[in-house]
């Protein structure tokens, strides 16, 4: 039986350093001096795609996407 993980993607050209996706700062840390964020890690529990859903609609500058994946 397959497992489903969420995948996390950042696109870090489209990031502005805006920083609400760090409430999931397991996943998310900022660069301080880029201003952009970076992912800690990549895949997180299916049981937290509805709080990424929500991280992907908040970001303003729409650098944050998922997927999930089945492994």
């Amino acid at each position: 039986m397959a497992t489903e993980r969420v995948e996390v993607i950042l696109d870090t050209q489209k990031c502005q350093g805006y920083g609400l996706c760090l409430g999931a700062d397991d996943v998310f840390e900022l660069d301080a001096a880029a201003n952009i964020a970076h992912l800690k890690q990549r895949f997180v529990d299916i049981a937290r795609k509805g709080e990424f859903e929500q991280l992907v609609r908040d970001c303003p500058a729409a650098a944050i996407s998922l997927r999930v994946v089945q492994e």
